[in-house]
């Protein structure tokens, strides 16, 4: 309780610096329009499909009979409440509607885990694809950034070379029946229920070793959700005139933003985030200062937008259970 009081109160001030210092620029929401909201939430909700299909791949592992729809229902609610709730229990509400009255609970529950954690993966990869751009546009490590562009190809060329090696030995490793066994018998030895849990989980975690093929695709799904969200802030960006923010710019931007996100300063990181996103945007544009975190602020909006029916239909529908 004292945590999330805390938690508030980061908020709060974040939100009065942000009003305080003009971060944000609020009369760009006089700029909404039915076409950019018709865009916006288009993608929006492209962008919970694949989310729901990437991680539907990985529960289906766990459990054939997880329908496509059961997925994207949990999926969209546990969504909407990290916007609406601002990030509160998310995943583990939209746990808790998709194991319910199911087999294999605990692989059902590592699915959630592994989807976010090849997400993560995803946008680590990103933010090292463009490491010599970034450091190229930051004063003190420009020098670096030049030599690392300089030699962009076989830089480029050793990062896949990498990318593929750990594929593979992620692959083996699901598949080495010897350290699976060995883990599980010394895990044994520890009799606690913290224990039984974690070996539960990696035996659930060991069902995906013929499943790499779905691994891959989760992770490359991973990558065109990150594009798409770029997308919605790039179309944010020429609607508020910030014409040249530059689409490589805003997609290192928000990568960047949600793995900060991983440690929730705040409530759903609001004020953080748009804090976080600025800074960045403007290290990245030639410390040109502009009002960055209007379009985090619209790209946060849009989703709640998106985000609302979905709470509601929950609520009514279990008001009706009773």
């Amino acid at each position: 309780m004292l945590i999330k009081l805390i938690k508030i109160l980061i908020g709060g001030l974040l939100i009065y610096i942000i009003v305080k210092n003009n971060v944000i620029d609020f009369s760009v929401f006089k700029k909404i329009d039915f076409l950019l909201t018709f865009k916006i939430i288009t993608l929006i909700i492209l962008i919970a499909i694949l989310g729901s299909f990437k991680w539907y791949i990985l529960l289906k592992v766990q459990n054939s009979n997880i329908k496509f729809r059961e997925a994207f229902e949990a999926y969209y609610f546990g969504y909407s409440l990290n916007y609406i709730l601002f990030g509160l229990a998310g995943d583990v509400a939209k746990t808790i509607l998709i194991i319910q009255e199911r087999n294999n609970k605990i692989g059902i529950a590592m699915s959630v885990a592994i989807d976010r954690l090849l997400g993560f993966f995803s946008m680590i990869f990103i933010v090292i694809l463009f490491l010599p751009y970034i450091l190229l546009s930051i004063n003190y490590s420009r020098n670096i950034g030049e030599l690392f562009l300089a030699n962009i190809i076989p830089y480029n060329i050793s990062i896949f070379f990498t990318l593929l090696i750990f594929l593979l030995f992620f692959n083996k490793f699901l598949n080495s029946r010897r350290l699976n066994i060995k883990l599980i018998k010394f895990l044994r030895k520890y009799k606690s229920k913290i224990v039984t849990l974690i070996i539960k989980i990696l035996k659930s975690l060991f069902t995906y070793r013929k499943s790499i093929f779905i691994i891959n695709i989760n992770l490359f799904l991973a990558f065109v959700i990150q594009i798409i969200i770029t997308l919605c802030l790039f179309i944010i960006s020429f609607y508020i005139s910030f014409e040249n923010s530059g689409f490589i710019n805003q997609l290192i931007s928000s990568v960047i933003v949600q793995i900060l996100s991983v440690i929730p300063i705040s409530p759903g990181n609001i004020g953080v985030s748009e804090i976080a996103f600025s800074e960045i945007m403007f290290l990245l544009n030639n410390n040109i200062a502009l009002q960055y975190a209007s379009i985090y602020l619209l790209f946060r909006f849009f989703n709640m937008l998106f985000s609302i029916p979905s709470v509601l239909l929950y609520f009514i529908a279990f008001k009706s259970k009773k």
